[in-house]
C-alpha cells in the first residue's frame, strides 16, 4: 500500500484494498452539514475522480444528526458503486437499518455485522 492508497483525517481512515474503498470512522459524532460536507469532500479528493464500491465501517461512529444523515445519504453516494455498512450488532444495526429505510440510497446498499460478508457483497461492483 502506498501513501496515495491511505488517508487519515480527524474523523476517519480511508484506504483502497482489492479495489474496494474502506472507510473507517473514528469515534465521531457528526453534527450539522459542515462536518458532513467535509467528510464527503475528503473522501472525494482521496478517490481522485474514480468510483469505488465502499465498505463503510461505522462500528465506531457515535452518532449523526438528521441534517448530517440526510446529506450523507445523497451527497455521500457520489463516486460510489455500492455501499456496505459494517456495524455492531443490535444498536448500530438498528440505527443503520433506520438510516437506509429513511433515506432511500441512490446506489446498492446493504448492512452487515460480518466484515467478510460486507466485502463479498461489494465484489460484484468492482
Amino acid at each position: 500500500m502506498t501513501m496515495h492508497d491511505f488517508l487519515e483525517t480527524d474523523y476517519a481512515r480511508m484506504r483502497i484494498e482489492d479495489s474496494i474503498l474502506v472507510f473507517q470512522y473514528k469515534p465521531t459524532k457528526i453534527r450539522g452539514i459542515e462536518l458532513a460536507r467535509r467528510i464527503v469532500s475528503d473522501r472525494l479528493k482521496f478517490q481522485k475522480g474514480r468510483a469505488y464500491p465502499v465498505l463503510c465501517d461505522a462500528r465506531r461512529l457515535l452518532d449523526a444528526d438528521n441534517i448530517a444523515r440526510n446529506f450523507l445519504a445523497y451527497e455521500g453516494t457520489l463516486l460510489t458503486k455500492a455501499i456496505s455498512f459494517l456495524v455492531q450488532p443490535i444498536h448500530n444495526k438498528a440505527r443503520a437499518e433506520f438510516f437506509v429505510q429513511s433515506n432511500t440510497p441512490l446506489v446498492p446498499t446493504a448492512i452487515f455485522i460480518n466484515e467478510e460478508q460486507a466485502r463479498s457483497f461489494l465484489r460484484s461492483y468492482i
